[in-house]
């Protein structure tokens, strides 16, 4: 509804729908732009967005996941970025964070942009964590093809697309309004979630920057050092709360093998591997509590601004 609901009505509206579950509502709905496809088999997250981009005629381009919501203005205020200035590849705005209440929270998504234009955006999306979203983008659909829609199969899958087109030097234009909510709940595919305290959420990173870095310049691989060694704590963190604290070792010297400066709970997660693990799991879990993390919440991210100010955020 929050599509349909936009200010700027010349769009299609294509849903991939891997259960079916939606299929009478947008019966129901009865508007001529929504194109409706249950997928016959399941697709998986990165194959489902493969398939729904294929089949999109606009000349731009945008994705919504079902838990999210644009305002009315969204699509006018992105689409008349493009519009005006040619040059730009992608244009996207603010975020605010829903944490599962159904409300807005006021906290924002940290994006690590400047308002206005962009350029040297690898640079940026190397040295910074997972701060672009889809929900929040609209591009040209030209910057649809060759690499940027060779998704792996992982929940970071996206990255491949926003590394594509900073690799093909389009610049990106921030509008510094929030105009997406973005849903952040247990199970979802990108969260700190459930059970596995994020060991899933940080492999998939971790493996994604492998293969992405496999073959590229030095200089790229280095710009990454400090968030894939973030990654391993977080994957260390992880592993101590099930109860692995061998492999949560050899995490911990991942991390530090990056030679990073600065690595915020390094020290304390070097303590967790070294004593019992029944100790080392119930610290881990009470300082959580303590910070109110909870199984919802998602890992510290140290993006702020491309200028280096903004606050830091979670995801």
């Amino acid at each position: 509804m929050s599509v349909l609901g936009q200010d700027y009505g010349d769009f299609e509206l294509l849903i991939g729908d891997e259960t079916g579950a939606a299929e009478s509502l947008v019966a129901e709905i009865g508007d001529p732009r929504v194109q409706y496809r249950h997928n016959p088999t399941r697709l998986g997250f990165a194959q489902n967005h493969i398939a729904l981009l294929d089949r999109a005629r606009g000349r731009y381009m945008a994705v919504l996941h079902d838990d999210d919501r644009w305002e009315p203005g969204f699509l006018s205020e992105l689409v008349a970025v493009l519009d005006g200035q040619p040059e730009i590849g992608l244009a996207c705005c603010g975020v605010v964070l829903d944490r599962g209440s159904g409300q807005e929270s006021g906290e924002l998504w940290p994006i690590a942009l400047h308002p206005g234009r962009n350029d040297a955006m690898l640079d940026v999306l190397l040295r910074e964590e997972w701060f672009m979203l889809q929900g929040n983008a609209v591009w040209r659909r030209e910057l649809w093809a060759g690499a940027a829609r060779e998704w792996p199969e992982l929940c970071c899958a996206d990255l491949q697309f926003f590394l594509s087109v900073a690799d093909a030097q389009w610049p990106v234009y921030f509008v510094d309004r929030v105009l997406m909510t973005y849903s952040m709940h247990v199970g979802q595919s990108g969260a700190w979630r459930g059970a596995d305290s994020g060991l899933a959420v940080a492999d998939d990173v971790l493996a994604f920057w492998e293969r992405w870095l496999r073959g590229r310049p030095e200089k790229e691989v280095a710009l990454t050092a400090g968030q894939r060694a973030r990654w391993q704590l977080r994957r260390a963190r992880a592993l101590v709360l099930a109860g692995r604290t061998g492999e949560a070792r050899r995490a911990v010297a991942a991390a530090q093998a990056f030679g990073v400066a600065e690595l915020p709970g390094l020290g304390r997660l070097k303590l967790a591997v070294a004593v019992p693990n029944p100790v080392a799991r119930g610290a881990v879990a009470l300082k959580r509590a303590l910070s109110g993390l909870g199984s919802t919440s998602a890992p510290r991210a140290r993006a702020g601004r491309a200028d280096g100010s903004g606050p830091a955020d979670r995801r």
